[in-house]
């Protein structure tokens, strides 16, 4: 080897030594670490303005089911709506604003990872990640949007941090880097919690009158059976609920279930929704009333009304199970119309996802009516492990009658004027604007004198006139009612042409009690051999005579004739009234009203 190759040599080994010298170097310092500059900055710094906020969508995995949940609601055409349950109208506006503001200025706490591999670990993967496989440790996907739909947040929540209130594992959709994050924010993605629950907005304290309306539809040959009819009917407001037919003798009202039943209808709530065929809606705002083409015929019929014959063979809409009346003191008259049974988890109940709704076969329906009552227990004990419950659908219809808000005033009749009775002067009327006092010398004067056809016809003018005033007055204020009445009839209809409801299984049965269930024995007292009367107290020997002189004792004054039972409204002196005497029209049992969708009679 010569002097330059050995040179060569040398300097080749001296620059290895270098390059592994440097990357030994490299490879023992700490790596470099990201995320950590973050900590203590907003997630979202350029979100300052909670009213930007126009739309929220969550969306949740339920693990148990393998169910992906996406509830959204968005400022539409000027209203609040749930685009992710049919459009159905929100009451969303104070509920947005307070999730918006509480997501104003979330901070990024302490880093716990930055792996995507950890993302399971924390419950923080996107449920709507299609590539990712993992069923597990998915957490909800929270996304506010300002008009136009461009993000304002898209948050991943996670699991909440063991031992921490109000503080979650939480990442950005765009980012793998895991922060502990406190959000106080009551998010909720349930539908009756966007919505007005209250189906119904009835006052039960104006509740006057409730048909229940029970019976069954033979499908095959299209017919009403089993019909049973329940009225239950009260004067006013504070007197007591009385039922049509009772006999008093052996029956009394079940008041405890009257009043379960008068609960449900205060308070009905909403557990679903499906939206009518707009030719169905249509008509129903118009009018009122409901006119069917073939295809709303089966969108009916699917949902269990359909038009069957009454026992007179006239045509109406009915449901599989029958209706219930109930009309209050301001002329409204609310039918709920029991339709199809059927079972499914919460988010099927709400808007009808898994087509577990199909149409039965008449039998199968029949057979399942049958066993409705074991369906709806067994599926109400699964309820609260998030499994399947039994509900109803409902059709809800309103119409006015006036009757229910009691007779309209009579005016009075104008007296007869006597013949040849000449009209007052301007003197003679000067003389009757004479003062008070000088007013009631004339009348006593007068009073003690026969009247003459005259004065009597100005005593009954005077009469007619206040009269008059009064009928003016109590007319005013009944047209008010008839008018405000219609107004609330007309919001009514504007709610409920759109949608048939879903209820719960329980309200239903509570709704469409037997006449059975509201009817209670009376008990008769018991006669019990050997009590002892008031005349031998002890049951044994009669009781001596008391020692001494015994006086004859003055006879008893005889007792008063009882006073006869009025009405509250009666006179004194007028003689006691017949049962349901003076009873108002509102109490009246009445037949029940024609539905407004009712065809005319077929020749």
């Amino acid at each position: 080897m010569n002097e330059t190759t050995r040179t060569l040599t040398f300097v080749g080994i001296a620059v290895a030594a270098l390059v592994a010298a440097y990357v030994t170097d490299r490879t023992s310092q700490p790596t470099e670490l990201t995320g950590y500059e973050n900590v203590g900055e907003e997630f979202y710094p350029d979100f300052a303005d909670p009213t930007q906020a126009k739309s929220l969508r969550v969306v949740s995995y339920n693990e148990d089911s393998a169910t992906l949940k996406v509830f959204n609601v968005e400022f539409k055409d000027g209203v609040w709506k749930i685009p992710s349950h049919h459009d159905y109208p929100a009451d969303a506006e104070d509920e947005l604003a307070e999730t918006a503001a509480s997501l104003v200025g979330v901070v990024r706490g302490a880093l716990e990872s930055r792996r995507k591999s950890d993302h399971e670990r924390f419950g923080v993967i996107d449920p709507l990640d299609e590539s990712n496989t993992n069923l597990k440790g998915r957490g909800q996907r929270l996304t506010l949007s300002k008009e136009g739909g461009a993000p304002l947040v898209d948050f991943i929540v996670g699991k909440q941090v063991p031992g921490e209130p109000n503080e979650y594992f939480v990442r950005k959709v765009d980012e793998d880097s895991v922060y502990r994050t406190k959000l106080n924010v009551d998010l909720s993605s349930n539908f009756s919690d966007w919505i007005e629950p209250d189906l119904l907005k009835v006052d039960r304290d104006r509740l006057v009158e409730i048909i229940v309306n029970k019976y069954s539809i033979d499908e095959g040959k299209r017919r009403i059976v089993n019909r049973e009819l329940s009225t239950l009917t009260r004067k006013n407001p504070k007197a007591p609920w009385e039922l049509e037919g009772l006999k008093p003798e052996t029956e009394k009202l079940n008041t405890s279930d009257v009043n379960q039943m008068i609960n449900t209808l205060d308070d009905l709530k909403i557990q679903g929704i499906r939206p009518k065929p707009a030719g169905i809606a249509a008509e129903l705002k118009k009018s009122g009333n409901l006119r069917l083409d073939p295809l709303d015929f089966v969108d009916l019929q699917s949902k269990g009304f359909i038009l069957a014959s009454d026992p007179q063979g006239n045509q109406q809409l009915v449901s599989n199970e029958g209706e219930v009346i109930a009309a209050t003191n301001q002329g409204v008259v609310y039918s709920l119309y029991f339709g199809e049974i059927f079972t499914g988890s919460a988010l099927d109940i709400e808007v009808g996802n898994s087509g577990k709704e199909k149409d039965k076969k008449p039998e199968e329906k029949s057979k399942a009516a049958d066993s409705a009552k074991e369906t709806e227990k067994k599926a109400d004990e699964k309820a609260d492990d998030g499994a399947l419950k039994t509900s109803r659908y409902l059709f809800v219809t309103v119409t006015f009658d006036p009757s229910f808000i009691g007779d309209p005033p009579q005016k009075p009749a104008e007296p007869k004027k006597p013949a040849g009775l000449k009209e007052k002067t301007d003197n003679e009327k000067k003389e009757e604007t004479k003062p008070a006092d000088q007013d009631k010398k004339e009348d006593k004067a007068k009073a003690e004198e026969k009247p003459s056809p005259e004065a009597e016809y100005e005593i009954a003018m005077k009469k007619y006139q206040s009269e008059l005033k009064t009928y003016e007055k109590q007319l005013k204020e009944y047209d008010e009612k008839v008018v405000k009445g219609n107004e609330l009839v007309q919001q009514l209809n504007e709610r409920f042409a759109n949608w048939y409801y879903v209820i719960s299984a329980n309200s239903f049965e509570t709704l469409r009690m037997s006449r059975k269930a509201l009817i209670e024995p009376v008990e008769k007292p018991k006669e019990e051999s050997g009590k002892p009367g008031p005349a031998n107290p002890t049951g044994g020997k009669p009781a001596a005579k008391p020692a001494g002189p015994t006086t004859k004792p003055a006879p008893a004054p005889a007792p008063k004739p009882a006073p006869s039972k009025t009405d509250a409204n009666d006179k004194p002196d007028q003689p006691a009234a017949k049962p349901n005497a003076g009873k108002p029209e509102a109490a009246k049992p009445k037949t029940k009203p024609t539905p407004p969708n009712a065809p005319p009679k077929n020749n």
